[in-house]
């Protein structure tokens, strides 16, 4: 018995087709593709809810210009209203309603008002905040905040806190 050599048979795999396939689902998975939305990154030192300085708290020996002055009237209280949406509706900056403009150049005029005053030197910010308004509105205000402290030369001490029964009004 002889064996005989098999004829070597090839197997033809048509490439076109697969390429074809491969560049479809390319092209769709690029097409498709969403990428997550950009995170806004501020630097600042972030407070407890808070005040930083105790209300009872005797006044540092070399705090100027007015030692008398109570720690509790250091703080800057801010109020963040929401509007329609999510939008920032209303700005209460310590017991003043500041008008809600494009640019926030009312807001900025009266923080930098305020922290340039050398009767009443605030250290620090608390701003309470509606928990219906968007993030973006608040980023935006923070920016404010960050912008009008670097210009006084003051670290950017900010807390957050949520808007409560108490401060409605």
């Amino acid at each position: 018995m002889s064996r005989r050599k098999k004829g070597g048979e090839s197997i033809e795999i048509p490439i076109t087709p697969m390429l074809d396939m491969a560049f479809q689902l390319l092209t769709f998975f690029i097409l498709t593709y969403h990428p997550m939305p950009s995170e806004v990154q501020f630097v600042m030192n972030l407070m407890p809810a808070s005040p930083e300085i105790s209300r009872d708290a005797a006044p540092p020996a070399d705090a100027a210009p007015n030692p008398n002055l109570p720690a509790s009237l250091k703080t800057l209280p801010t109020l963040l209203r929401s509007g329609e949406g999510g939008t920032l509706g209303r700005i209460t900056l310590s017991e003043t309603d500041v008008p809600v403009d494009q640019n926030f150049n009312s807001l900025r005029r009266e923080l930098l008002a305020a922290m340039s005053d050398k009767d009443l030197p605030f250290e620090q910010t608390l701003i309470k905040v509606d928990p219906n308004l968007k993030y973006s509105e608040l980023v935006r205000v923070i920016d404010v905040f960050s912008e009008v402290f670097s210009k006084v030369k003051k670290p950017a001490k900010i807390s957050f806190a949520e808007l409560g029964s108490a401060d409605a009004g």
